[in-house]
């Protein structure tokens, strides 16, 4: 709760950091969901991860535990690491700048545009040098950046493009949805987003070989779904094909 005073500075006047929308109906699918035998990596994600792809258009969606996860994996999933470079915008959440370091390589943080705050097409161009992997453009505040141009600079310099939606669920350029320009677009289901599952995240691609790679890393690493094991009757029978995180989300936060 924020504190403010009006005009004549004589009244305290409370305003809300933020208010969720959960009603009686969402917790009556949590009380559902509870009943379940399976409470991670079941049928509620895959309908969620299902229905996101279908309302931005992507081939791939990805559930995961939170927004900087779904960044800090997408750029994993590129080879990203050590003495690589990702340019980010230099006003943006920590997270953004968080989940490059978490791979070993270096934010290059790029101005923003007065008008908007988004990413300035003209100081990422003075920011590429060999080192350079990635653009990590923000789409801040629900407003598109200038999509169209980063790309265009990423197929000239041979860089990959993550998007980071965690503003921007819903928001359309030349009726296409973020998140489905770059290689991969991540988004964030944290109480002030547009959707919320109190914690949680999404990653979209149209890359069959990053979906699967994320898949895997998500769930440390291990090459076949709970539902893969079990329905094949050996929950058992899997392998680690490298040591991968815990970045799964659950049925309770799926349902939401």
């Amino acid at each position: 709760m924020v504190r403010y005073q009006d005009s004549f500075g004589n009244k305290s006047i409370k305003v809300p950091f933020f208010h969720p929308s959960i009603d009686g109906a969402d917790k009556k699918a949590v009380i559902d969901a509870l009943s379940s035998p399976l409470l991670t990596d079941g049928p509620r994600l895959v309908e969620f991860e299902s229905k996101f792809a279908k309302l931005t258009g992507a081939k791939y969606a990805i559930g995961v535990s939170n927004a900087t996860s779904a960044l800090h994996i997408s750029l994993k999933s590129l080879g990203i690491g050590k003495n690589d470079e990702v340019i980010i915008p230099d006003m943006t959440f920590i997270a953004t700048a968080s989940s490059v370091l978490l791979t070993g390589a270096t934010p290059i943080l790029a101005d923003v545009e007065k008008s908007d705050m988004n990413i300035s097409v003209e100081s990422v161009k003075k920011s590429i040098t060999p080192k350079t992997k990635a653009i990590l453009p923000v789409h801040f505040a629900g407003k598109v950046c200038n999509i169209t141009e980063i790309m265009n600079i990423a197929k000239k310099y041979n860089l990959e493009v993550i998007e980071d939606c965690a503003h921007a669920i819903g928001a359309r350029y030349q009726n296409k949805h973020v998140g489905t320009f770059g290689t991969a677009g991540c988004f964030s289901f944290y109480p002030t987003k547009n959707i919320t599952t109190l914690e949680g995240g999404m990653i979209i691609t149209n890359s069959q070989k990053i979906e699967q790679y994320v898949r895997m890393m998500r769930n440390h690493g291990i090459t076949k779904s709970l539902k893969q094991r079990f329905s094949g009757g050996k929950p058992w029978d899997y392998d680690v094909s490298e040591p991968g995180y815990n970045y799964r989300m659950d049925e309770i936060r799926a349902t939401l």
